[in-house]
């Protein structure tokens, strides 16, 4: 885990993705926010979000062009439109005939729907961002668009087999198969999103395999903390209290157990998600507690980036032998 954690703090490209609503954006600012600490210059971008998930954190939607928040850490949203213009001016000097070409309405259109065409433009900025930022970390949409997003440049020679579009692509292929660019899943202790995790493993090792993807975060895991005579005390007091049952009595004693097996099943489901993670992948696995539901977004960051930092140092003193 230490080389691991050490590899994705000191990358210069981070992707993190996960199905919606796995806590990927905390994860994402997490690291962002712990290789900032250590010195480095460090921009994380969301890509075309209409409602940016940053806000939460930021208190302000954040634009095309980076704000710093902190020392060392700026945010963006690479905008489609921004982001095509951008690139346009690399191979049409004059910003005129940029400024024509976009206001023409049926090009625009032609653009909008082309296959490709978001995610090449998407890339050359973040190939931008890197030449003004030690690390890009890239909240990147739910694993699904996810994986569509790295299809296109698997199939770069098919689709456009020459010109400017082809030498942005062979671009991000070359960035892509870099051992500093790495891409980080982040998943639940529920059967259904190790499901989609599992998958997205899948798809993505057979669509772009020259992407390193070292590890998987099981957020909200929660590990064994009942002793086998507390589990039974527990199942015991729940009969008593008619636990389940319509003539379940109410009070204090009910919640306690009713909040005994919740739990329980948690620590049960986190340990079958560890299992088939890490039967069914390659990535190491890093657990990260219940962050809480008190202090707000800006706590859960501040936790998950303590959790990241934590785990590294101690995996460092462990391979060291100290």
């Amino acid at each position: 885990m230490s080389s691991c954690l050490g590899r994705l703090l000191s990358s210069r490209l981070l992707f993190v993705t996960g199905k919606g609503g796995t806590g990927k954006t905390t994860l994402a600012l997490a690291f962002a926010r712990a290789a900032a600490g250590q010195g480095r210059r460090v921009c994380l971008a969301e890509v075309d979000n209409q409602r940016p998930s940053l806000t939460e954190y930021y208190d302000f939607q954040p634009g095309f062009q980076p704000v710093a928040v902190s020392p060392r850490l700026a945010i963006t949203n690479i905008t489609w439109f921004e982001a095509l213009e951008e690139w346009l001016g690399r191979f049409v000097p004059v910003q005129r005939v940029v400024r024509l070409i976009l206001g023409n309405r049926m090009v625009r259109l032609f653009l909008d729907v082309t296959p490709g065409s978001r995610e090449v433009v998407t890339f050359a900025r973040l190939m931008q961002l890197l030449e003004a930022y030690d690390l890009v970390v890239v909240d990147l949409p739910a694993s699904g668009h996810a994986i569509s997003f790295f299809r296109v440049f698997s199939g770069a020679a098919s689709l456009f087999p020459a010109g400017p579009v082809r030498r942005t692509m062979d671009e991000a292929l070359l960035r892509i198969a870099r051992d500093d660019t790495q891409l980080v899943l982040c998943a639940l202790p529920e059967e259904m999103v190790v499901n989609e995790t599992i998958e997205t493993w899948q798809k993505l090792r057979a669509v772009i395999p020259e992407l390193a993807m070292p590890l998987v975060v099981l957020n909200q895991g929660m590990q064994p903390v009942l002793t086998p005579h507390e589990h039974s005390l527990l199942e015991r007091l729940a009969q008593d209290l008619g636990h389940g049952s319509h003539q379940a009595q109410q009070g204090p004693e009910l919640e306690l157990v009713r909040a005994g097996h919740w739990e329980a099943e948690r620590e049960q489901a986190t340990g079958l998600a560890e299992q088939r993670l890490q039967d069914e992948t390659d990535m190491e696995l890093l657990v990260a507690p219940l962050m809480g539901a008190t202090g707000g977004a800006g706590t859960r960051v501040r936790r998950m980036e303590a959790l990241l930092l934590r785990s590294w140092a101690r995996s460092s003193i462990r391979q060291g032998g100290l």
